[in-house]
């Protein structure tokens, strides 16, 4: 199932289930078949027969896999891989769902300085907007409904909040495309006439667990 991997390579562990969601920096060390042996933190607290997602850096040969813990041995943690979704297939693909935006332009002219100081905290540089909350989204990034509010290229300085999720994050997004709605296509009951589609340029690792733990429940709701 698994391919043979160029190690030691670098690991990101994501535990989906614990709350909050836990990421958990490693490296994998070696293979045999099927099981690997990850160096993690002795708290890394990984608990064993629940479903952990590993991405791997780019230059191991593989990009994600779903694993289980079997066990500690010499100290090193022992993993199963269960499923290696394919290279084309998203592990979390596109939905539409719920979620609330409040976004604003940065500076055209110095859009990445103004993006670091959104991150660190400032105040809004521009007016804030605020989309009708059903929209596309994935973990890498959303398209959605409003007015003619940005341009493609843009930098936006935003603020998502997702369902169940107790916390707000702030975030950077890049704007791919902006395409006017045909009139037969448009809400009535909202003022949006233009479509947004943007991919996150920052954004905390915790928010996107929480965004791929909402598309999960979305495709439960539907099973």
């Amino acid at each position: 199932m698994l391919p043979s991997l160029k190690l030691p390579a670098q690991v990101s562990i994501v535990h989906t289930a614990s709350a909050p969601p836990r990421i958990v920096k490693g490296t994998c060390l070696a293979q045999e078949g099927d099981e690997l042996t990850l160096e993690v933190p002795s708290d890394a607290g990984l608990p064993p027969n629940v479903p952990l997602i590993v991405d791997f850096s780019a230059e191991s040969g593989v990009n994600r896999a779903i694993v289980v813990v079997l066990g500690n041995r010499n100290g090193k943690l022992l993993v199963k891989v269960t499923r290696v979704p394919t290279p084309d297939k998203r592990e979390f693909p596109r939905m539409n769902g719920g979620i609330s935006l409040r976004y604003h332009v940065l500076s055209r002219t110095d859009g990445h300085a103004a993006a670091d100081a959104w991150m660190r905290g400032g105040a809004p540089s521009g007016q804030e907007f605020e989309p009708d909350p059903f929209m596309n989204f994935s973990v890498t990034g959303l398209a959605f409904d409003d007015v003619e509010s940005c341009r493609a290229d843009d930098l936006l300085g935003f603020v998502i909040t997702i369902p169940r999720e107790p916390h707000a994050w702030r975030g950077v997004a890049s704007v791919v495309r902006v395409w006017r709605i045909p009139i037969d296509e448009r809400d009535e009951s909202i003022a949006a006439t233009h479509r947004v589609a943007v991919n996150f340029v920052e954004l905390p690792d915790d928010a996107r667990v929480a965004l791929g733990r909402h598309t999960e429940r979305i495709q439960e709701a539907w099973l």
